[in-house]
């Protein structure tokens, strides 16, 4: 089924917490799903009880409610009457005004949409009667909400008509709070004779009947033995409490129902009746003896709240903060995204829906303010309880989820908002069987909270990359390092100077904890600064590789040059490793060319340059994990100290390996026996210490590995050619 073809209506409520407000979306649901509507509701935790409360978490909460005129619907129920403070629900309305669907609100009277509410008269009548002619009772005090309040009057009305038809007196009544300081002073006051304490309290919703029955028994004032107490709601705590509480059932049921065919009939034009759903629900606290409709009630609330402490349980061994907050990159956060999600129950189908952040940000010079939401969407995640996951996507925000991820058959879908304080990311979806099953607690406050955060380091991460590219295409220095980049590299070569060239490129390091301070880039990055003289040019072409420039002296060969520096590059890691005694070496890859500046080498030649470097070695090595460390640092230890006996049964012992695979791997690595590269090692520290040295050749055999120096002499023939003599000779006779 298309998008465009499925039948919408939004519900606009605060938070969804009480067992109440999910009977009302049970209502909602049971008229308008039968007739092929899916049900949206934009809700969030907030639910202030005045605007001084607000802060930029609140508003940020808020923001779910801006996403509604963007989103195509066929209808819109607005339960303004759900909201606390009565100015955060008109301006909600207000920014309503001009929606192109039919609206209408409940328990909420305004100018701009109809109204629906139901009577309750009949039911705090009838409550009202039950104690009259079924109890006996005479003194009947009521407790209702606050003056003026419509729900208050009707259901004080309710009391007086009944207390009139027995002929009774109405003087005994008090208006509240619908909270519990009213009824807790009442008790005061009935414990402490401040007031005649009657036979029996009518109280107007169940938290100030189950607020008086508590105060009450404080004084060892029994209920019902003493008083007899009802309450008006039916929620989850008349049944929790002791004694179980006498209420009104159904009121948000029949709110809700009524509501969606109110809506029904503006869209069609259809004249449906409205229904009847209220009733009481007996309990203990007025007197009678047996309760009715009690069992399923707690059977469903314990079933929820045994599922709700393993799910709990589940949560807090997922350690599902720090999994996210810890990712990478967006990728990866997707990723964890869907492995965590289970820890939430319930639901069907979750979506995570974010603004095409990095989009935008290359479309842009400024920093987003992410305060409202953009025409397009990104399908961040999209997971299902019964089949395969989508994949990510772009979407048209009007849409509210892609066409081709939703399930044919209506749906109840929930959306909450995405947010750090005021800025915006996205809001996330999740769709439901029975709207009973949904609740906006904690456990899933703090779940959604930690993927806001997560898309919070993701964003800053984000910014900082797209300034940082943008710094550098005017910068001659790398932003995280502060080394030259290859347009720095460019400036500061000196005209017609030979430059050994090498390119370092940093394959991973390990550590011997796993845990290390500082980045495998930036560590690389101090040792260059440090081990790099003045004359010496360190540059940064990448995260991973670096590189430096080294004026050659005269007479001197590239690969000797670059020998020399790689020695002491060496010996320096090993001087940091004594110091830093959790630090492996890193593994790193060394590329020798020759660079002359004829003509000073623009950027672009440079990466050329370096880019040939990198990919010059066309067929790598087959040796795979920490070996490939090992034999790196072995040959460049061999190379450093060529007089130390190198024994393969020794060197393999080290490495936890047998003679034979090293012999093997170590072939695989360089493409040359461990053997002959070896002697070639020693051989070229005999050249150049016959170049550069008056040494015997006793002495240099010796510096080479070599006790016997017939032995010496023999090898350093078969390598050259020459004998040590010959070879000298030409050399010194070549100056």
């Amino acid at each position: 089924m298309e998008n465009e073809s499925r039948k919408r209506i939004g519900v606009i409520m605060p938070a969804i917490i009480e067992t109440l407000d999910a009977l009302y979306l049970d209502g909602i649901c049971h008229q308008v799903c039968t007739q092929g509507y899916d049900v949206i509701v934009f809700t969030c935790s907030s639910n202030m009880r005045s605007e001084s409360a607000q802060n930029a978490y609140t508003l940020g909460e808020e923001s779910i409610y801006r996403l509604v005129p963007k989103v195509r619907l066929d209808g819109l129920i607005f339960a303004g009457g759900k909201f606390h403070d009565p100015a955060t629900a008109h301006r909600i309305l207000n920014k309503l005004n001009g929606i192109s669907c039919p609206c209408v609100c409940t328990d909420f009277e305004n100018e701009i949409f109809p109204s629906v509410r139901i009577s309750q008269v009949d039911s705090i009548q009838k409550v009202t009667e039950h104690l009259i002619f079924d109890h006996g009772f005479k003194e009947i005090f009521c407790l209702t909400g606050p003056q003026g309040n419509p729900d208050a009057e009707e259901r004080l009305a309710g009391w007086r008509i009944a207390m009139e038809r027995a002929g009774l007196p109405i003087s005994q009544y008090c208006y509240g709070d619908f909270w519990r300081e009213k009824a807790t002073k009442l008790a005061d006051d009935f414990a402490l004779g401040h007031a005649p304490m009657p036979e029996a309290v009518v109280c107007t919703n169940d938290i100030m009947a189950i607020s008086l029955c508590k105060q009450l028994s404080r004084y060892g004032i029994r209920v019902p033995e003493d008083i007899a107490v009802t309450g008006f709601d039916g929620g989850q705590n008349a049944i929790l409490t002791t004694p179980t509480l006498t209420t009104v059932d159904g009121k948000e049921f029949e709110l809700g129902s009524n509501a969606g065919l109110a809506l029904l009939n503006l869209l069609d034009g259809q004249k449906r009746p409205y229904i009847q759903a209220q009733s009481i629900l007996f309990g203990k606290s007025c007197g009678c003896h047996q309760e009715r409709r009690t069992g399923k009630y707690l059977e469903k609330f314990y079933e929820k709240f045994l599922l709700t402490s393993e799910y709990c349980e589940i949560r807090m061994m997922s350690d599902y903060i720090n999994k996210m907050a810890s990712a990478e990159s967006l990728a990866q956060l997707s990723t964890r995204i869907d492995e965590l999600a289970d820890v939430i129950p319930y639901w069907n189908d979750l979506y995570v829906c974010i603004q095409p952040l990095f989009d935008q940000m290359k479309e842009t010079n400024d920093a987003l303010s992410l305060t409202d939401f953009t025409e397009k969407m990104w399908l961040f995640v999209s997971k299902h309880r019964y089949r395969s996951s989508d994949n990510a996507m772009k979407f048209d925000t009007v849409n509210f989820l892609p066409p081709d991820v939703i399930d044919q058959n209506p749906l109840l879908m929930i959306a909450t908002p995405l947010h750090n304080a005021d800025m915006s990311f996205g809001y996330i979806v999740t769709s439901y069987s029975d709207p009973k099953q949904y609740a906006f607690d904690d456990l899933y406050v703090s779940w959604r909270d930690s993927i806001s955060n997560a898309l919070s380091v993701q964003y800053i991460k984000a910014q900082n990359r797209f300034l940082n590219q943008r710094l550098e295409m005017f910068s001659e220095r790398d932003s995280m390092t502060g080394m030259l980049n290859l347009k720095g590299l460019s400036k500061n070569m000196i005209f017609k100077q030979k430059y050994a060239f090498i390119v370092l490129e940093l394959k991973w390091i390990q550590t011997l904890s796993n845990q290390i301070s500082i980045t495998p880039d930036l560590f690389l990055a101090n040792v260059l600064r440090m081990n790099c003289t003045e004359s010496e040019i360190c540059f940064r072409y990448n995260k991973n590789v670096f590189g430096v420039l080294i004026p050659l002296p005269e007479k001197m060969d590239v690969e000797r040059c670059c020998e020399e520096w790689t020695m002491r590059f060496d010996a320096f890691i090993d001087l940091v490793n004594q110091r830093e005694k959790k630090l492996e070496k890193p593994i790193i890859r060394f590329y020798y060319d020759q660079l002359e500046t004829d003509t000073i080498p623009e950027q672009e030649a440079l990466e050329i340059r370096i880019q040939t470097q990198l990919h010059h070695d066309i067929s790598p090595s087959v040796v795979k994990g920490n070996y490939v460390q090992q034999l790196e640092e072995l040959r460049r230890r061999i190379i450093r100290k060529p007089s130390e006996e190198w024994i393969q049964e020794t060197i393999a012992g080290t490495m936890g390996i047998s003679e034979s695979y090293f012999r093997r791997i170590y072939k695989q690595h360089f493409r040359v026996s461990f053997h002959a590269d070896l002697i070639h090692i020693r051989m070229s520290h005999a050249m150049k210490l016959l170049k550069q040295t008056d040494m015997n050749i006793k002495v240099i055999a010796e510096q080479c590995g070599y006790a016997n120096i017939y032995h010496f002499m023999t090898a350093f023939k078969k390598e050259t050619g020459l004998t040590t003599t010959e070879f000298r000779n030409v050399k010194r006779g070549s100056k």
